[in-house]
């Protein structure tokens, strides 16, 4: 046993247990069973050891003989009085009508039924009430079945490939899901210089094969982003779908890769996977590289699956979701819209670490159960040597060329004039800057969907002489015609239907560059980073002077103020002059892209070493029970509740109270009156599986003498470094809950919050909790609710049948891969229950009460909107938790009551 607390060792526990453990040990009995194959026709006799001492579900390779025909399989164990009972083989993931009939006569003649899953080598004990969960699945499965027949007749569709690429993508991606293991980098590569460059090839990869780039945001970061790396890299290559001529320019060796298809629609945009895959698995077979750094294209997983095969380190650069930019300004979803999601979701698990541009697209992911932890917010950045202002003789010669005098005030806007980029304010404002500031001229840079607008605009205020239009022009001419501005303009406007804006734009960064006034939206990064800023309300004090400011911030979307700050940029250069000074040496001294690349390799060397460190040095309990060591694996590498931290560095006694805020304050208000946090004060209280201390702290700072036990050494040694940090009491045992090392009736209250359903013999766990209560004390249990939102609209309905999950894995195997956040490759076992089945756990102790909770907002159907948050938890909630009380002598079972309030 491994323990320690910080109210001092407990070495005399561990002696005064060892013959008691000892007195407990006993050896798995031999039995025998009939095995029916799935189609109930075939059949063979097993004999495997501890069979009779299975309980709910559990790994098992059940080693197989011949089968042999048997039409009979009822009879034939009505007259073998020698089996223990029948397992009956699955072919998918749920039971069928024949099979839940025949389990239901075979409990009917008193004998043992398990439903197992071979491909998952796992069993599940059937009875009476597991009966009635099946019998619930299979209602659910062959409705949505009738729905899919009637769907297919009302609206019959031409056979195409697309369902057969859809179902290869869907295969391939919920095995990479499940298989994801990110690739950590070896130790001290990642510590690049000049002169010590990443030892091997580096690899930059991009498969948008649909598009020829010659400037723009996208372009321009990927030839910077490339150039930065191969800086730091022994040797480098881009493996790209088209010619990027500026990789040319920097001395970039470029690799044009076929492209996948002549067009761009879903079914292409999927099957470029496997164009892609095949010849990235041969290319880097033969020459494996150091690293892949790819900017994620839409749908294809091609780089993530040759990761995992092949153990490359796989750095992946996220831009945001194509998906809801479709959304936001084409109106329009895609028809296999879950497929791209779960190939962004897939690509993220594998990567070794995930480069995003903004907070808002670090949310998004960890929204999606991605590890925060391997995600680095990374702004773009500028070039400020190719972006830098000009001198005044070139600046003279640039305006001659483009028609402008030298007195001129001219305000630059260089972009793909897309739906987010404020053309539509820019448009309203043109006119109005135009009669305010007779020495406004306009500079427009690029091209896109929403230019006519603004060509309307200009030459329906007869316009023409004072806005040039360059259009789409290469990226170096871009950066020339900038330096023949004084103000530059970026009226962002979010537009977004369904998320937050999540744009760094590339051009705001060369607008600081170019070191003029910048007028900008205050949405976002843009406000973050031109902050400190103006304000139009600033212009109104008499004394306006510019100290640190970067640019004028307006509201999004708000015509007046904009135009009121580009009115007095124009009539003030100085001003404009200066803010541009102050935004020009920002981008030297952080947003640069030498600067973008350091941060990306130092972020690498940093996962490195915490990858490396944790869970290097952690013991393991030998359990001998494969869901057990899932358990270890799970919760020493993922500790419950971090996740959801964005504010804080762990380690830190502010990490772990921002946990804690998440999780009484957004996550489960209800918890600590519930859960009675602040009503055993003097008391004995043992926490099994107490996580990283969360809730164990709650009862310590209310006065109680706390335990904590945990299976898993990565929990403890955060449960120990959080109470250390809050200066609290407690002693920590790592230990299997199945066998608690403790006297009988040393605790006053056993709680578990979240963890009885992670063990295969969650009885043996409850007996335990009975024996070391003291007489009269109680038990405080959460176990996950199957009669919940989650288990049959998030887990059957989505996952199973949605996804076509059911067809494969069974429930049990479904909520391994997913309920759990991890990022290894851990399958923690997970289970649900009814009241029924929590009581029937509980059927020593008396006064019992089952109380239902959790759900939150996001959660909420739209259909169930108009109900009550708290009434929709209390009925169709998450969470299922018993208040069970020893009695002070041996009692019968008594009644359980189903409560709606504590």
């Amino acid at each position: 046993m491994d323990e320690a607390g910080n109210g001092g060792p407990a070495h005399g526990l561990e002696r005064d247990h060892q013959s008691h453990q000892a007195s407990r040990v006993t050896i798995a009995s031999v039995d025998s069973c009939l095995y029916v194959a799935s189609k109930l026709g075939a059949a063979t006799t097993v004999t495997e050891a501890g069979l009779s001492d299975t309980t709910e579900r559990h790994r098992l390779t059940i080693r197989l003989g011949p089968l042999t025909t048997c039409l009979d399989p009822l009879g034939e164990i009505g007259r073998r009085r020698d089996l223990l009972g029948v397992i009956v083989g699955m072919e998918r993931g749920w039971p069928g009508s024949s099979h839940l009939r025949f389990a239901s006569a075979v409990l009917k003649q008193k004998r043992r039924v398990w439903f197992y899953w071979p491909s998952e080598q796992a069993l599940e004990c059937v009875d009476a009430d597991m009966l009635r969960s099946y019998w619930r699945l299979w209602g659910v499965c062959t409705a949505d079945r009738l729905k899919r027949r009637v769907s297919g007749l009302v609206s019959p569709r031409e056979p195409d490939a697309g369902p057969e690429i859809a179902d290869r993508c869907t295969i391939a991606l919920r095995r990479l899901h499940g298989d994801a293991t990110p690739v950590p980098f070896p130790n001290g590569l990642c510590q690049p210089s000049g002169g010590h460059p990443i030892r091997g090839t580096g690899v930059y990869l991009r498969t948008d094969y649909w598009v020829q780039l010659t400037s723009g945001g996208s372009y321009g970061h990927t030839c910077y982003v490339a150039r930065e790396l191969a800086a730091l890299t022994e040797q480098f290559t881009c493996l790209m779908a088209s010619h990027f001529p500026m990789l040319d320019e920097f001395g970039l060796g470029q690799v044009i890769m076929p492209p996948a298809s002549d067009s761009a629609g879903e079914i292409p945009l999927l099957a470029a996977t496997w164009h892609y895959y095949p010849i990235l698995k041969v290319a880097f077979g033969m020459n494996r590289p150091a690293y892949i750094y790819e900017r994620l294209c839409l749908g294809n997983f091609a780089a993530a699956l040759v990761s995992l095969e092949l153990g490359i380190p796989y750095i992946l650069e996220y831009n945001g979701s194509e998906i809801s930019m479709s959304r936001s300004f084409n109106g329009t979803s895609l028809e296999y819209e879950r497929i791209f999601i779960r190939a962004e979701e897939a690509a993220c698990r594998q990567a070794t670490v995930i480069s995003v541009v903004s907070d808002v697209l670090k949310e998004s992911l960890v929204a999606r159960k991605i590890d925060p932890r391997k995600i680095l917010v990374n702004p773009n950045g500028a070039d400020p040597r190719r972006y830098a202002p000009p001198s005044d003789d070139a600046r003279h010669a640039l305006r001659s060329e483009l028609g402008f005098a030298d007195e001129d005030r001219v305000i630059g806007f260089s972009g793909t004039f897309g739906g987010w980029h404020g053309i539509d304010v820019l448009a309203q404002a043109i006119p109005t800057i135009c009669a305010r500031a007779p020495k406004a001229r306009f500079l427009l840079i690029g091209d896109g969907s929403h230019k006519p607008m603004l060509d309307e605009a200009v030459a329906g205020s007869h316009l023409q002489d004072r806005v040039l239009s360059a259009g789409r022009v290469p990226q170096d001419e871009g950066a020339r015609l900038l330096g023949a501005c004084d103000i530059y303009v970026s009226p962002h406007n979010s537009h977004m239907v369904d998320s937050r804006f999540f744009g760094s734009p590339t051009k705001l960064f060369e607008y600081m560059a170019m070191g003029g006034g910048i007028v900008s939206s205050d949405l976002e990064q843009l406000g973050e980073v031109l902050s400190p800023a103006l304000r139009v309300s600033d212009f109104a004090k008499p004394d306006l002077h510019v100290g640190p400011e970067r640019a004028v911030l307006c509201t999004p979307g708000n015509v007046n103020e904009f135009v009121t700050a580009v009115v007095v940029l124009v009539d003030q250069p100085d001003v404009a002059r200066a803010l541009g000074r102050n935004a020009r040496q920002a981008v030297v001294d952080s947003y640069s892209w030498t600067r973008h690349v350091e941060r990306l390799w130092r972020f690498v060397r940093e996962r490195t070493s915490e990858t490396a460190g944790r869970g290097a040095e952690l013991s393991r309990v030998d359990t001998g029970d494969a869901y057990k060591e899932q358990v270890q694996d799970q919760w020493n590498n993922n500790p419950v509740g971090t996740h959801y931290v964005r504010a804080t560095g762990p380690h830190t006694r502010e990490w772990f109270e921002e946990v804690e805020a998440h999780r009484y304050g957004e996550y489960a208000p209800w918890m600590p009156s519930v859960m009675e946090f602040d009503r055993h004060a003097g008391q004995d209280v043992l926490e099994i599986g107490g996580g990283i201390g969360t809730d164990l702290s709650q009862f310590a700072r209310h006065g109680a003498r706390v335990t904590d036990l945990d299976l898993s050494a990565g929990h403890l040694v955060l449960a120990q470094e959080n109470f250390a940090l809050r200066q609290l009491q407690g002693r920590f045992v790592h230990h299997d809950a199945e066998r608690l090392p403790f006297d009988d009736a040393a605790f006053d209250l056993v709680y578990s919050n979240g963890v009885l359903h992670h063990t295969p013999n969650t009885r043996r766990v409850v007996d335990e909790i009975r024996r070391v209560l003291k007489p009269g004390g109680k038990a405080i249990v959460m176990m996950y609710a199957e009669q919940s939102l989650q288990y049959w609209g998030e887990l059957v309905w989505r996952l199973g049948l949605e996804r076509d999950m059911l067809k494969h894995y069974s429930m049990g195997e479904i909520m391994s891969r997913s309920v759990e956040i991890s990022q290894n490759d851990a399958r923690p076992l997970v289970k649900v229950y009814t009241a029924a089945r929590l009581e029937k756990l509980f059927d020593g102790f008396e006064h019992r009460a089952v109380y239902k909770r959790q759900l939150i907002a996001s959660e909420l159907p739209r259909w169930l909107k108009w109900m009550p948050l708290d009434l929709v938890g209390r009925l169709m909630g998450w969470n299922l938790i018993i208040k069970a009380t020893k009695g002070l002598v041996a009692k019968k079972r008594s009644p359980v009551s189903l409560k709606s309030e504590v």
